[in-house]
């Protein structure tokens, strides 16, 4: 168990405005204090979830764009959610919306197709992972959560995992239940179905997993999680996002997120066993049988959607292809410009194969390779908006800001609130204390094999 400490212990920390809020806001003076990374992706986003073949992803923490969050534990059962952001402090009860205790694998994919959808709320990413846990741990005790967070909302960099995540892990402290890190990746990837995307475990296991200065590969089916070192040929370079414009999260983009999840778990690999010579080109989603439709509710009853099958299949081998040479690169201390140059072909098949580019992404996106120093740069995240991944030579990222300033017309905040530059950084830490200096420990002081 992880006690918490008193939030006095933490005077003078580099979150010391977080606590003083907190301080006015929760009935306990007692406290944890964790840190979550966004998640960036180097080569082969969003194919953890492909089924055709054993996905290889190399990922890495975030150092600068970071969820702080306070979690005090409380004596009744609310769960209370507060933020320095822009979203309304809300809470709930665990006595409501009660899910069932699990009695199979399939028990939270039933549930949430009894529940249907939840209308789009900040709240939702905490209820997915309280609910969840519910459903498979002896939950009691509620707790008191207060987020500041520069990862920008609705940027392909996992803002929403990092809120999901933040919360497995409250629940967990507040129930003294175990934080295996394995099984809270897969139980906070599930979870976070609940909102109604369904996504894979890609962010959440980067975020419990990342090791500062590092690269992390990830496999699933099986799932395991190495450390890959980085430091030499990237040395003089950086890596930097670029805010193009919000990831819409409307109905529309999540059917087209889900169209593609759809076809990468079931659909695909099972046509290729009925059909290994002919699959056709595209497939309606009114041609697809109702069992598997049951775990894409809005699909569905939607229409006139179609899964793009070779091209998007021909995407995910690319992206597998790419992640593979540039474990060999990293390996063998391969030239950046090499690793840059699969980037430009990730982002060559992101809009031509996969077809999750926007207009404004690609004018922004001109005008970044016509700046010195740029090595590459590709789609982050899922893409239609959000951020882009470039990267840069270090001495030429003042450069490309300047360029970028010039364009503001093309994005749509202020330019310097639209960079962040990033180093590989620590996965899920602890504030650790009163003991010396304060400091960010990692929650799991090994990583697991």
């Amino acid at each position: 168990m992880i006690s918490p400490t008193t939030m006095d212990d933490f005077a003078g920390s580099d979150v010391q405005h977080l606590l003083d809020e907190a301080i006015e806001l929760f009935e306990n003076n007692k406290c944890w204090v964790i840190r979550v990374p966004a998640r960036l992706c180097l080569a082969a986003d969003h194919t953890d979830y492909w089924e055709v073949f054993t996905p290889e992803l190399v990922t890495f923490a975030s150092d600068s764009a970071l969820m702080n969050a306070v979690i005090s534990p409380r004596s009744d059962s609310l769960i209370r959610m507060f933020n320095l952001g822009e979203f309304e402090e809300c809470q709930f009860d665990l006595n409501d919306d009660v899910p069932p205790h699990a009695t199979g694998s399939d028990s939270w994919l039933g549930w949430l197709d009894a529940c249907g959808t939840p209308t789009p709320h900040w709240s939702n990413y905490v209820r997915g992972s309280v609910h969840h846990a519910q459903m498979h741990h002896d939950v009691k005790t509620g707790f008191d959560l207060l987020i500041d967070s520069n990862i920008p909302p609705a940027s392909g960099a996992s803002s929403s995992s990092a809120l999901a995540t933040c919360a497995s892990i409250a629940i967990r402290l507040a129930n003294d239940l175990s934080l295996a890190q394995s099984s809270l990746v897969e139980e906070t990837a599930d979870a976070e179905w609940y909102v109604g995307t369904r996504g894979g475990m890609m962010d959440h296991a980067t975020m419990m997993f990342a090791e500062a200065g590092k690269m992390l590969r990830l496999t699933f089916r099986p799932f395991t999680a190495h450390t890959l070192d980085s430091s030499a040929q990237l040395a003089d370079c950086r890596f930097v996002t670029i805010f193009t414009h919000p990831s819409d999260k409307s109905s529309t983009t999540q059917l087209a997120f889900n169209a593609r999840a759809l076809a990468a778990r079931d659909v695909i690999p099972q046509m290729l066993v009925d059909y290994p010579d002919n699959l056709p080109d595209v497939l309606d989603v009114a041609e697809v049988s109702e069992g598997v439709m049951r775990k894409y509710p809005a699909l569905h009853s939607s229409i006139d959607v179609e899964l793009q099958l070779n091209d998007w299949l021909a995407f995910a081998r690319g992206e597998l292809e790419r992640s593979q040479e540039v474990q060999v690169l990293l390996h063998a201390n391969g030239e950046a410009e090499t690793l840059g140059s699969y980037m430009d072909q990730a982002w060559r098949d992101a809009g031509e194969l996969y077809g999750i580019r926007t207009p404004q992404m690609d004018l922004i996106a001109d005008v970044c390779r016509g700046c010195e120093g740029v090595l590459g740069l590709k789609v982050m995240g899922a893409g239609f908006g959000g951020n882009l991944l470039a990267l840069v030579r270090e001495d030429c990222i003042e450069g490309l800001q300047d360029t970028l300033e010039r364009n503001q017309n093309l994005f749509s905040r202020p330019v310097q609130d639209s960079i962040l530059v990033h180093r590989p950084g620590q996965g899920v830490s602890i504030m650790t204390g009163p003991e010396g200096d304060m400091n960010w420990s990692p929650l799991w002081p090994t990583t697991e094999e």
